[in-house]
């Protein structure tokens, strides 16, 4: 994590709101997957897939070309990216059928309707709109994702938070308020309208031993070993992370957050710790991404059980995500940066294994497993 995101971090405040709710789902038990065992096994072979389609995204001007960007949803055959460069941020669209570009939401600037940079995007899938909020301004941006115009702007609650709002329209749009009693979670609708609350008392949020993103649609949230989603007014658990003597304490986060400010090695201190840095889930398989020892590991396992299905390392620490799947013919394929919703996983393949020449221009790769 970079030094603007410990000092960004460091931004925090109050709020009353309603009593903590924990559920599970339904589920008797959730797994308990030992992190600490898992890190230490060899990687896996290429691993078998099921339907798996390239699509090579393609582009004849500059502003259907991107860098570094991530997948943020899949609506029907649309793939819609999120590009945050230094000079550009914006949604882009392509259809996945045949990689054709479809079209863009740009509204970078400071003026009326416009956003200095993306932080958090929500789409929603019933109208063809994406809700923006604006961190300059109490107000947040309706766009469409048909013609990129502005629809609506919808007043929000003037809060003072630089942790990214997380989750969807379809449940709520969660937003996280950590202060030293505790931390607050607040819940908006898909007009940004207060709907509900969780209040965690004694919960201390860290810059590296707290998990706090987007697993596809769904909030997730990881309080000590315990991964969680979010619903409104509710937490429910998904899985227990074990990772012993490895966790990350609050105090330790503290103060190795004070040695990278005053110069140390990031990495250096971090190494003898395993640090959960990317989730994904669907249809009872999550994809886990650790970083411990300078190196990251992406493994798979059944949520009914815990069993692990898959386990791979790399020292591309910049990279959320990766995992290597055969492909039709046989070939193993690296797929980074991954998504998944509905049963189906999307990725982008790896430039080591891209037959491009256009290094700005990128393949899909999509599967289910």
């Amino acid at each position: 994590m970079s030094r603007f995101s410990i000092t960004m971090l460091a931004l925090f405040c109050c709020t009353i709101i309603s009593c903590k709710r924990e559920k599970t789902d339904g589920i008797i038990a959730v797994p308990d997957i030992n992190l600490t065992k898992n890190i230490s096994i060899g990687s896996s072979n290429a691993m078998d897939v099921n339907n798996l389609i390239h699509t090579q995204l393609s582009g004849s001007s500059d502003e259907e070309f991107f860098q570094n960007a991530s997948i943020i949803d899949v609506v029907g055959d649309t793939i819609i990216l999120l590009e945050n460069a230094p000079t550009s941020s914006r949604l882009i669209m392509f259809n996945l059928q045949d990689g054709k570009y479809l079209g863009q939401v740009n509204h970078r600037g400071q003026g009326p309707g416009e956003y200095r940079r993306i932080i958090g995007a929500f789409v929603n899938d019933s109208n063809a709109t994406v809700l923006i909020p604006n961190f300059d301004t109490p107000s947040v941006y309706e766009y469409s994702l048909a013609n990129d115009s502005l629809l609506s702007i919808f007043e929000r609650e003037q809060v003072m938070t630089m942790m990214p709002p997380v989750g969807g329209v379809e449940s709520c749009i969660n937003i996280a308020l950590p202060s030293p009693g505790g931390l607050s979670i607040l819940q908006y609708n898909s007009q940004y309208q207060r709907i509900d609350s969780i209040s965690l008392p004694g919960v201390e949020c860290g810059n590296f031993n707290t998990v706090w993103d987007n697993a596809g649609n769904n909030a997730v949230f990881m309080n000590a070993d315990t991964l969680f989603t979010l619903a409104p007014g509710e937490l429910h658990k998904l899985a227990v992370l074990s990772r012993g003597d490895k966790a990350l304490t609050p105090q330790k986060d503290e103060e190795i957050t004070m040695a990278i400010m005053s110069g140390e090695d990031e990495i250096e201190l971090l190494k003898p710790y395993i640090l959960v840095r990317n989730v994904q889930y669907t249809l009872g398989k999550i994809l886990i991404t650790t970083m411990t020892n300078g190196e990251k590991h992406s493994d798979l396992y059944n949520l009914s059980d815990g069993k692990m299905l898959y386990h791979s390392s790399y020292d591309e620490l910049s990279i959320p995500s990766m995992i290597i799947v055969k492909d039709k013919t046989g070939k193993s394929q690296k797929v980074e940066r991954l998504f998944a919703k509905n049963g189906r996983w999307y990725g982008f393949l790896n430039e080591d294994d891209s037959t491009t020449s256009d290094d700005r221009n990128d393949t899909i790769i999509s599967f289910e497993i």
